[in-house]
């Protein structure tokens, strides 16, 4: 057996960042020259950059006001740019990526810096945390989830250890959705596109008495789908879903509030496909394919009996070609459902916050692993959720200080199955081959507060700290049932505690310029592996993982609010990284805490309405990242070292491009998003490599009064990439693509 030490890519990050600080400092020199005559003809300019109002420490204020990397869109925004679902918004966020093993619309991982979950299994939460209105969700399952009547979404980057401190040890995504209005007000919108595409999305909002305001919002979606399975036709990667959500605000006083809001989603699609990649050569089965050859679909699998190459089974080679066996299609069933009560008291010296909150989920996934005619390694997964979460928070200012203190509890019951085949196949072998069913609990304690102090007109002090106390316990077994590792019966607990929190320094010599540093840490809870587990080891558990990170930012704007310029970098270590290694030689998914990961790198965002009516927006992304770990693990009948490795979904240089033009009643807009090169396992095998790529759109829209129209063209020039790719045996792997180009019209109605 060849041991394979695979090499890191060593462009010069530190060179990058020295050449983007430089850039970035004459471009706000260059703004700040003008910013005298602009300011003179301010009177004349109709457009200024929009502001947007966040609540990254549980208050109300401008985002060039908080001393943390936070990339902001407003619904405004959101809708300007298209973006019809959560995931959307990695393209113009820097640092920010996601791979999709099961495809963009069922679980996708999200990465903040680097860092994102590595582990398929439902018992795992990310460390991105997903929060809706304040309420944490705890299944990644929701970071893809619908946008609609979203007021505004927050990306936080870097470790949110004190106000949200719920795992989120690489940062957070904050969706904020609309509230009830006094005003009537209501809109509606009808989208067709591609692939038979329709999305229906309507709200309608206004007071009910004089104490009592409600809003309701839905939004429907369906698709045929962009992939064909090659073997026996069907459409797969369809849409189905309808997303609700209703909320009941009511006045008991002038000083007592609660918010009731009762949301829900339903999809019943079928899942993206998956393509073949054999990894031998067809004329000649003993030797090796070359990469190129296999990423391109022309090899064979010798283990599995009568595979064709990938381009054969799936009919072509593209994003719209895929294959599987499976003899009902590939199922997505997501059913969620949640309630939320949110009390708000004020009094004249501090303010009260409660918000209870219970999610629930019902899933149903299948997949074709080997993504062949040969039923060899079809699956499903099953997850019944439930979590129910209390958050009680105390805050309130004096002259020079903002504070804010609170206790939190969390308890998540999942029952989850793993089986093979999928079900429409174990009817016709009669049963299931592979059973494994899990049971895991975890109930979660913590307290925490934060102080900013003024020290003096331009300096502050922030300090803020979280304590966390966390019980969990889960049994792995088969239940008497076939498994592919024989009788399994596996049970554990974990009991952890642990110190989060933040120390930061401000400096605003004026009121457009802010420069800060910080120190903050991050915890993940520990956790269990709930699928493919070939034995104890590979079961668990696995401690909780600890970030600890330096960032140092700069914000300004410039020009007379002509322009916004944000800087940040910073450097990171993740200990004790939990991380999933498929081993091709035994089958099993093993979990591991796998060693240290180091981090550095730099972000750089800048809006610029260059006249008028032409807006840039632009970001970079720098990132160095390296695991330090002493395990090794078998890909392919190959022996690969994990240290030196780089982070899966961590491309050294991402950019991102928004141009906009407005031409009276009309919007012209392209947008351009571009990662390098980088890798997808955290094997970093030579197989599940993705080359750098850039993904280009365009579209016009017309408004007048109160209707709107939008042309949109997604994917411009159809550019072909791999969100996903992994090796499952000795002789292949399968990948996942990402979407076509795409096209669509849009009618908006408001009034």
């Amino acid at each position: 057996m060849q041991t394979l030490k695979t090499k890191r890519r060593n462009a010069s990050a530190s060179l990058a960042i020295a050449v983007s600080i430089a850039a970035a400092s004459y471009a706000g020199a260059t703004i700040a020259q003008e910013q005298d005559g602009a300011t003179q003809e301010q009177g004349q300019n109709t457009r200024a950059i929009e502001e947007v109002m966040v609540t990254a420490q549980k208050r109300s204020e401008s985002a060039q006001d908080v001393a943390i990397a936070i990339s902001a869109f407003s619904g405004e925004d959101l809708d300007k740019m298209g973006f019809e679902e959560g995931i959307n918004i990695t393209q113009q966020v820097p640092n920010m990526n996601y791979f999709a093993i099961f495809g963009e619309a069922s679980s996708p991982s999200l990465t903040l810096r680097g860092i994102g979950l590595s582990n398929f299994a439902d018992t795992w939460e990310a460390p991105v945390g997903l929060y809706v209105d304040e309420v944490y969700r705890g299944n990644p399952s929701g970071s893809g989830m619908q946008l609609f009547d979203v007021q505004r979404i927050e990306v936080l980057r870097g470790p949110q250890g004190t106000l949200f401190g719920r795992n989120t040890s690489a940062g957070l995504v904050h969706h904020i959705t609309n509230d009830p209005t006094e005003d009537f007000e209501a809109n509606a919108s009808l989208q067709l596109g591609s692939y038979n595409q329709s999305i229906f999305e309507g709200a309608v909002s206004g007071a009910l008495t004089d104490n009592v305001r409600g809003r309701f919002a839905v939004k429907k979606s369906d698709s045929d789908g962009w992939q064909t399975n090659g073997i026996d036709g069907q459409d797969l990667g369809t849409t189905d879903t309808l997303g609700y959500r209703g909320k009941l605000a009511i006045d008991f006083t002038d000083n007592v509030n609660l918010l009731l809001d009762v949301h829900g989603s339903d999809a019943d699609q079928q899942t993206v496909g998956f393509v073949h990649l054999g990894y031998q050569d067809p004329t000649n089965t003993n030797n090796r394919c070359a990469t190129a050859s296999i990423l391109e679909g022309d090899c064979i699998s010798v283990t599995i009996p009568g595979a064709l190459t990938g381009r054969e089974e799936a009919g072509g080679w593209g994003p719209e070609y895929a294959s599987s066996g499976a003899a009902d299609g590939l199922k997505t069933e997501i059913e969620t459902f949640g309630a939320s009560a949110k009390l708000s008291i004020t009094t004249d010296k501090f303010d009260i916050t409660s918000i209870t909150a219970l999610e629930t989920m019902d899933k149903l996934l299948e997949d074709d692993f080997d993504a062949t005619s040969i039923i060899w390694f079809d699956e499903q997964y099953k997850a019944d959720t439930e979590q129910f979460s209390q958050e009680l928070r105390i805050s309130g200012a004096t002259d020079s200080m903002d504070w804010v203190s609170g206790i939190y509890y969390f308890k998540d019951e999942r029952n989850l199955a793993t089986q093979g085949p999928t079900t429409s196949d174990a009817i016709i072998f009669e049963g299931y081959w592979h059973n494994e069913y899990i049971d895991q609990n975890t109930e979660s304690y913590a307290v925490f507060g934060q102080i900013d102090k003024a020290l003096s007109n331009t300096l502050s002090l922030t300090v803020g700290a979280r304590y966390t106390w966390e019980e969990k316990d889960a049994v792995l077994s088969n239940r008497g049932e076939p498994s592919y590792y024989g009788d399994q019966l596996f049970a554990d607990e974990i009991d952890e505690e642990g110190f989060s929190g933040r120390l930061g320094l401000d400096y605003t010599p004026n009121d457009n310029t802010l420069y800060y540093a910080s120190l903050s840490r991050g915890l993940k809870s520990g956790g269990f592996n709930g699928s493919y587990v070939g034995s104890v080891g590979a079961f668990g558990p696995v401690e909780k993982e600890t970030m600890t990170s330096l960032e140092a930012g700069y914000k300004a704007t410039l020009g007379g609010g002509r322009a916004r310029l944000n800087v940040a970098v910073f450097a990171y270590e993740l200990e004790d990284f939990q991380a999933q290694l498929w081993d091709s030689s035994t089958g099993s998914a093993d979990i591991s805490n796998l060693g240290d990961v180091h981090g550095h790198g730099l972000e750089a965002e800048l809006t610029y309405l260059v006249t008028d009516d032409f807006e840039l927006i632009t970001g970079l992304g720098l990132l160095d990242t390296e695991i330090k770990s002493d395990l090794v693990t078998n890909v392919a009948g190959q022996v690969i070292e994990i240290d030196g490795n780089e982070m899966p979904s961590a491309p050294a240089t991402s950019l991102n491009l928004v141009a906009r033009y407005y031409l009276g009643d009309w919007t012209l807009q392209a947008d351009y998003s571009w990662l390098g090169d980088h890798e997808l396992q955290l094997e970093n095998d030579p197989w599940s490599k993705q080359e750098a790529y850039g993904i280009l759109n365009a579209q016009v829209s017309w408004r007048s009064g109160a209707w709107a129209v939008t042309g949109a063209v997604k994917n411009l020039l159809d550019e072909e990439y791999f969100t996903y790719q992994n090796t499952g045996g000795d002789d292949w792997g399968y990948a996942v693509w990402g979407a076509p180009q795409t096209a669509y019209v849009k009618l908006d109605y408001s009034f």
